[in-house]
């Protein structure tokens, strides 16, 4: 009989506990910030808007690389016709056309960089604030940002993903007077901008229109 109370016991007293346990319990969620921002109605915009600069400044740097490059195929070919004098102003102004792709590459990153910068900063910012709102809201415990690829998570269970819920969220918080362009969508897609991060205070560097190695052509050999 003494057994049996102190096992009624401990019953009891499991029983009374179990909801202090429950209601104790961490609640964790997942959230891709990234993808958030960037396929909010707001950041669509701004996507479209970056993405049409990125073309103009690929087209750019591609009809100057086509450029340099049928200079070199002209000094080349015209290694035992051209003479000295003719040859040496070809590669001077292969060696122009060089330093000029260059520094319109260096510039270009940068531009597209301070754009990035000024066009989702503004909506990261905002999202921040609603995504904190959320989590207090929703009693969270721990919110995991599963866009950082330094966060290491292997797996996560879709149930605790509240992407979805957060980019409608963000919708229906953008004011109704921003994020309006008139740029032209691009006519073939390209990668989308990467957000702010709640947790990064400055931006990644965007990534610029990608150039082919400038290499200028050897010396020609002398007559």
């Amino acid at each position: 009989m003494i057994q049996l109370k102190t096992l009624t016991a401990i019953s009891l007293a499991l029983l009374i506990f179990a909801p202090i346990v429950r209601a104790q319990a961490p609640v964790i969620a997942v959230v891709d910030f990234e993808r958030a921002v960037v396929e909010s109605q707001e950041g669509k915009k701004a996507s479209d808007k970056f993405n049409a600069t990125v073309q103009t400044k690929q087209s750019e740097l591609e009809k100057r690389q086509k450029e340099l490059e049928d200079q070199q195929k002209k000094l080349q070919n015209g290694a035992r016709t051209l003479n000295d004098a003719a040859k040496a102003d070809i590669q001077k102004d292969i060696d122009r056309r060089t330093t000029e792709l260059q520094r319109l590459n260096q510039d270009a990153q940068k531009e597209l960089q301070g754009m990035r910068d000024e066009l989702l900063r503004p909506i990261a910012e905002r999202a921040t604030a609603l995504l904190n709102a959320m989590a207090v809201e929703k009693g969270y415990t721990l919110v995991v940002d599963v866009s950082n690829p330094e966060n290491n998570v292997l797996w996560v269970n879709p149930k605790s993903d509240i992407t979805a819920e957060f980019i409608t969220r963000i919708n229906a918080a953008t004011p109704a007077d921003t994020g309006k362009t008139d740029a032209p969508k691009p006519a073939a897609p390209t990668p989308a901008p990467s957000a702010v991060r709640p947790t990064t205070p400055t931006p990644r560097p965007a990534t610029p229109p990608a150039t082919r190695p400038v290499t200028p052509a050897p010396p020609a050999p002398k007559n």
